[in-house]
């Protein structure tokens, strides 16, 4: 199973986030919710890092993909926010499609 851990601060925004894991949908190489997870998850990093030019902390380590972003404010934010919840409402509507396949926790930090 995938789970995807976000914390989110007192203002409802996503300030950290982690995927770990495989889906076992299908074997390791043709899982394609593995691939789906994982490449909404790493195009939310490179669009906080290339694309909005936020330097977010991330790591990915196979099974394993970590990001935090850091104290903005103002257009920054405005930025980060719009990237991050699009993230989250995709995983969310892949995980309504695999139900046995994706956890997704929430905390608030």
């Amino acid at each position: 199973m995938i789970r995807i851990s976000v914390k989110r601060d007192k203002r409802n925004r996503i300030v950290e986030y982690r995927v770990t894991g495989h889906a076992g949908y299908d074997e390791y190489g043709r899982d394609v919710v593995c691939s789906a997870v994982s490449a909404i998850a790493q195009a939310a990093i490179i669009g906080l890092v290339k694309v909005a030019g936020i330097e977010a902390e991330y790591s990915i380590d196979g099974g394993d993909l970590y990001c935090a972003i850091p104290n903005l404010e103002g257009q920054r934010r405005r930025e980060a926010d719009l990237l991050m919840d699009t993230m989250f409402y995709t995983l969310e509507s892949i995980r309504d499609g695999y139900p046995g396949n994706i956890l997704i926790s929430e905390t608030e930090v």
